[in-house]
């Protein structure tokens, strides 16, 4: 039997991620399922103008924290002074945002030039004052793994919102169905928050506790946005040189590759780092932690990721309709890319859970002038050269961003790859017959036969695949799962 305070840890864990993965999935499958309906209702230049919004609200979203609630859930001794702060800041920081987001609409209208977009960001606006409400309460769930609460919040209050925003854009709302989505999720998540947990702030401000966790809160932060402003530069530049149409087949294309990342790399990482901060002093077990996340991600990301890019074509025009085939290639270039983010995504608790928010910072600034360098030049051959851009540069970055983070707990990255190779040669072999047995069908089927008959023979190929050379991989996903025989 295993040490009681391991088991006990591990029981927690593998709870917070069932109910993680099933918050995840859930929201995930509502937004997919939305994003199909109002792709029907909707222009590409209407998602193009909320992705350029977007840019915006969302770096505007990382001064709403500061840090602060990956501070609560790292710190060892948290005092009820430090969490009453601390709401109290991200209510300010909240309120902050909004303003600097209403009052900066008109210049990035002018900047895009796209007059639109200074009513959109105005409306925008308002999520901030609500959402910097929920964050405390937010970190407080995941800080004790009580990822069950987290679950009710995410898939009720994305199931509503998915409502709101068809049901706008069935009323000939346009553009603004999209924002009328983003603030319904920001004012049901942040009510449900509330109502979940029974955290209840004080009015009290302590500044001298603040101070102490100060420093790692804006390394954190100062990676944050740092990280945030390279992960949109594509978009930017995109959206400034190219326009709005161009943008919103770019952006789908990304929604797709993130979707697999949102369900399995987020979920993971989520529980993940309040686990690994538990375990910050005890390396072994830190690093037999970290290796299983990995492998699980590994064996359902990967084919995931490859499946998509030897389907890209009959999976857009099916689900999204034939306006966007210029989706397709970047498509097929980025999900291989994103296979990769899925696995060096996880270093993030690393750093994270050892207080070293500011080699975070560090190797996040050096990593991200060479992204900007790679869009920059990709940009002249239009969305397709912005893609490759940023394959080329993501693997080109993969072993530097593991080794960093890994001399941390004296992780070999043999022994990271080792994790690996199982699910990777088994998704290459899927990945190739799909491939392979899409160029035979050629145009004797319609995309959407296509689709149905692919999708269940590529699942099988995998399946079978794992179980001959990955068995002891999968057992141990489906254990944490809670499906274990």
């Amino acid at each position: 039997m295993g040490d009681p305070g391991e088991l006990s840890l591990a029981q927690r864990a593998s709870s917070g991620f069932r109910w993680a993965s099933t918050s995840q999935a859930g929201r995930s499958g509502i937004q997919f399922v939305s994003n199909a309906i109002l792709a029907r209702l909707l222009s590409p230049k209407d998602f193009g103008l909320l992705g350029m919004a977007l840019i915006v609200t969302g770096f505007a979203s990382l001064l709403r924290d500061l840090g602060t609630s990956a501070a609560i859930i790292q710190r060892r001794d948290l005092s009820r002074g430090l969490v009453s702060s601390v709401f109290w800041i991200n209510a300010g920081l909240g309120l902050t945002a909004a303003v600097l987001v209403f009052a900066a609409s008109p210049l990035v209208a002018a900047f895009f030039k796209q007059p639109p977009l200074t009513g959109i960001l105005r409306a925008l606006s308002a999520s901030f004052v609500m959402a910097g409400l929920g964050v405390v309460h937010q970190a407080m769930l995941q800080r004790s793994l009580q990822f069950r609460g987290l679950a009710v919040v995410d898939l009720v209050s994305a199931f509503v919102s998915a409502v709101a925003g068809i049901g706008f854009a069935m009323a000939g709302a346009g553009v603004w169905s999209l924002v009328y989505q983003a603030l319904v999720l920001a004012l049901v998540s942040t009510v449900l928050l509330w109502v979940v947990s029974p955290e209840r702030p004080a009015f009290e401000f302590h500044w001298g506790e603040v101070k102490q966790v100060s420093s790692y809160s804006l390394n954190l932060t100062s990676f944050n946005v740092f990280n945030y402003f390279i992960r949109n530069a594509d978009n930017l530049l995109i959206g400034k040189f190219l326009g709005a149409g161009p943008l919103g087949y770019y952006s789908l294309a990304y929604r797709l590759l993130l979707f697999p990342l949102q369900i399995i790399t987020d979920v993971t990482s989520r529980v993940l780092f309040p686990v690994c901060s538990e375990l910050q002093d005890d390396h072994e077990r830190f690093r037999r932690a970290y290796l299983k996340a990995v492998s699980g991600i590994a064996t359902l990301s990967f084919p995931l990721m490859l499946g998509m890019a030897a389907l890209a074509r009959p999976l857009i025009t099916t689900v999204f309709g034939a306006q966007w085939g210029p989706s397709v290639i970047p498509l097929m270039i980025l999900a291989p890319a994103g296979m990769l983010q899925s696995v060096t995504a996880t270093v993030g608790p690393i750093y994270q859970a050892k207080g070293r928010a500011d080699w975070l910072f560090r190797w996040g600034a050096g990593a991200g002038v060479a992204v900007l360098i790679a869009f920059a030049v990709g940009l002249r051959w239009g969305v397709i050269g912005v893609a490759a851009a940023y394959a080329a540069v993501t693997t080109l970055l993969t072993i530097p961003g593991l080794a960093i983070p890994f001399s941390l707990v004296q992780l070999r990255l043999a022994a990271f790859f080792e994790s690996l190779w199982r699910p990777m040669a088994s998704a290459l072999a899927m990945c190739a017959l799909l491939v392979g047995a899409s160029r035979l069908l050629g145009g004797r089927m319609m995309d959407w036969q296509e689709l149905l008959l692919l999708v269940p023979a590529g699942a099988l190929i995998y399946t079978g695949l794992s179980l001959l050379i990955n068995r002891h991989q999968m057992r141990e996903l489906l254990a944490a799962m809670g499906k274990q025989r």
